[in-house]
Parts: structure tokens; sequence; C-alpha cells
């Protein structure tokens, strides 16, 4: 029998596309300047606490390029892991060619979930024994077998926080055939 370990570690996610990584050149990916971004930062954090008005299962930020969405994510990213609330992210990008392959999004939140959630990580394993190619299938069948089958099993016996895990997809735009994973999402 393969270890649990063996299984998510091949269940072809993409490293680059996390948070904090080296994204070239000794460089991480940058935060908000302190003392910037405040009240966007405060409307998202109280989104993710369940005290906004706002009352969605998502929190969009859309604008022209250039003006920070990204430098948001990240600083929302570092908000919500110090709080112990990031589950995963996934930060697109022309520049890294996996980071820029649709097909790569929902094995790596699933990859991530595990780490976030050991229940998670079992459900995640069974599904995987009974049909590794999982990751080969389109989008909608991914986000369905690889995130809401594990997530509804862990919540269904009581094994999640008693808050909602944040996952954070920065940079669709930038993803090559987005259309299908958007669509599932």
């Amino acid at each position: 029998m393969l270890s649990k370990d063996h299984i998510i570690q091949n269940s072809h996610y993409s490293q680059k596309a996390f948070h904090y990584v080296d994204i070239g050149n000794g460089h991480a990916r940058e935060e908000c300047t302190l003392g910037t971004r405040e009240k966007i930062l405060k409307d998202i954090e109280e989104w993710a606490d369940g005290t906004s008005s706002v009352k969605t299962l998502g929190y969009w930020i859309c604008g022209m390029a250039g003006t920070g969405k990204s430098t948001i994510a990240k600083t929302v990213c570092n908000i919500m892991e110090n709080r112990k609330m990031l589950a995963a992210s996934f930060f697109c990008s022309r520049q890294i060619p996996e980071c820029r392959d649709q097909s790569k999004i929902i094995p790596t939140i699933a990859y991530q979930m595990a780490q976030f959630s050991p229940l998670f990580g079992r459900e995640l394993v069974r599904i995987f024994q009974g049909d590794p190619n999982k990751v080969s299938r389109p989008p909608s069948e991914q986000l369905e077998m690889l995130l809401v089958e594990p997530w509804v099993e862990v919540v269904s016996t009581g094994g999640m926080h008693s808050f909602t895990p944040v996952i954070i997809i920065d940079a669709l735009d930038e993803c090559e055939n987005i259309e299908s994973v958007l669509s599932a999402l």
C-alpha cells in the first residue's frame, strides 16, 4: 500500500504557485508596505471572520494591471497564515510555466488543503486510492472529487475548524485556457 505522503506528493501540484516561494532571482512576492491598503485588508479580514456585511462565498478583487492586487493577495496570505486560516494559495504567473497551467490549480489547492487539515488529507488519499488519475480529469470533475467530496466528508464528521479556511487564488487572467477552471469554480 502506498503511503499517504507518497500519494499526495504525486498529485501533480505546483509548489511554485505557493504564496511564499522564490519567484526568481532570490525574490519573494512583495507584501503591502506597512500602513498602506489598510481599508481593503480590513474589509477582507472581516469577510474572512464572517463579521462583514458582505456574505459571499468568495471575495473577488479586480482592477487594472499594476494596481497592487497581487501585493494585496500576498499580504492577505500572510495575515491568514498568521491567524491559522490560510488553507491554500495559488499565484498564477505568465512567467512560470507551471503557474500558468490551469490544470495545476485544483490539484495544488487540494494538496495544500491536505497539509492544512490531516482529516482532509486522509479523505483525499482515500479518493486517490480509488482512482489515482483524478488529477487528469476536467476541472469540474477535479473540483468535485478533489475538493468538494473530501471537504463535505470532513465537515460532516465535525472535523473542521470553527472557522472557514481561506483559499486565495491570484491572477487567474495569467493562466492559459482558464475558462474551464472559472466555470467549475
